[in-house]
C-alpha cells in the first residue's frame, strides 16, 4: 500500500514538474539575478561606494547621503 502510495506521488511531481519546467526556470534565474544584485550592492557598501558608484569622500552630496548625527 505504502510503495504504491509513493510512486503515485512521485508520478505527480514529476507530472508536475514537466508541465511547469519553464515557469520554474524563469523563477529561478530572476531568483539568481535579484541575489546577485543584492549581493553586490552589499558589497559596494561595505566598501564605501554609494549608490552613485564612487567613492563618498570625492562626492559633493556626500552630506546628503550620510546624514552625520551629533
Amino acid at each position: 500500500m505504502t510503495d504504491l502510495l509513493a510512486v503515485r506521488l512521485w508520478t505527480n511531481l514529476l507530472d508536475f514538474l514537466q508541465a511547469n519546467w519553464g515557469t520554474i526556470v524563469a523563477l529561478l534565474a530572476v531568483m539568481l539575478l535579484v541575489f546577485l544584485a543584492v549581493r553586490k550592492m552589499v558589497k559596494d557598501r561595505k566598501a564605501g561606494i554609494g549608490p552613485c558608484g564612487q567613492k563618498c569622500s570625492h562626492c559633493p552630496n556626500a552630506h546628503k547621503c550620510h546624514q552625520q548625527t551629533d
